[in-house]
C-alpha cells in the first residue's frame, strides 16, 4: 500500500481498478525477482569463467611440459637409434677384423710350413751346390719377406697368398728340374 500511495498514477488507478494495481505491483515484484536471478546468474557465470580460465592456463602449462618431455624423448630416441646404428657398424668392423686375423694366422701357418719344408729340402739337396743354394736362398728370402709383410698391419688377401705359393712352387720345380738336368 505504501508503494501505491507513493506513486500518483497507481493511487489514481487504485481508486478506479484495484485489481489492475495488484497486477502491476505483482509484475513489478516479479520483474525485480527476475532481475535479481539474472544478476546471480551473471555472477555465477563470471565465477565459472574465472575457474575455466585458471584451468585453461594450467592445462596449457601441462601441454607445454608434455611437449618438452616428448621433444626430449624424441631426441633420446634419435640418439638411441644413432648409437644402435654405430654399434652395428662397429660389430661389422670387428667381425671383418677377426676374419682378417684368422686369414693372417692361416697364412702365417702356411708360410711357416713352407719355410720348414724348404729348410728340409735344402738340407736334403745339400748346401754345397751353388745353383740350388742360390735358388733356395732366393726362395728363403722371398718367404721371409712375405712373413714380414704378414706381421705388418697390411693384410694380404687370400688369393694373393695362393698366387705367391704357386709361383714359389713353380720356381722350386724349375730349379729342381735344372738341378736334375745337370746331373
Amino acid at each position: 500500500m505504501k508503494k501505491i500511495m507513493a506513486d500518483e498514477k497507481l493511487a489514481e488507478m487504485a481508486l478506479a481498478d484495484p485489481k489492475r494495481v495488484k497486477r502491476v505491483l505483482a509484475n513489478r515484484q516479479s520483474a525485480a525477482r527476475s532481475k535479481e536471478r539474472k544478476m546471480r546468474y551473471i555472477v555465477e557465470l563470471e565465477q565459472k569463467v574465472q575457474i575455466l580460465q585458471t584451468e585453461a592456463t594450467t592445462l596449457a602449462a601441462q601441454i607445454n611440459l608434455l611437449q618438452l618431455t616428448d621433444g626430449s624423448n624424441s631426441m633420446a630416441q634419435r640418439d638411441s637409434s644413432a648409437v644402435a646404428t654405430q654399434n652395428n657398424e662397429l660389430r661389422f668392423r670387428l667381425q671383418a677384423m677377426e676374419q682378417q686375423a684368422q686369414l693372417r694366422d692361416a697364412l702365417n701357418e702356411a708360410l711357416t710350413g713352407e719355410v720348414q719344408r724348404l729348410k728340409i729340402a735344402t738340407i736334403e739337396l745339400g748346401i754345397g751346390d751353388s745353383c740350388s743354394s742360390n735358388g733356395m736362398a732366393q726362395q728363403h728370402n722371398l718367404m721371409f719377406q712375405q712373413q714380414q709383410q704378414l706381421q705388418q698391419a697390411t693384410p694380404i688377401p687370400f688369393y694373393q697368398l695362393q698366387h705367391q705359393q704357386q709361383q714359389q712352387q713353380q720356381q722350386q720345380n724349375g730349379t729342381a728340374s735344372k738341378h736334375e738336368s745337370r746331373e
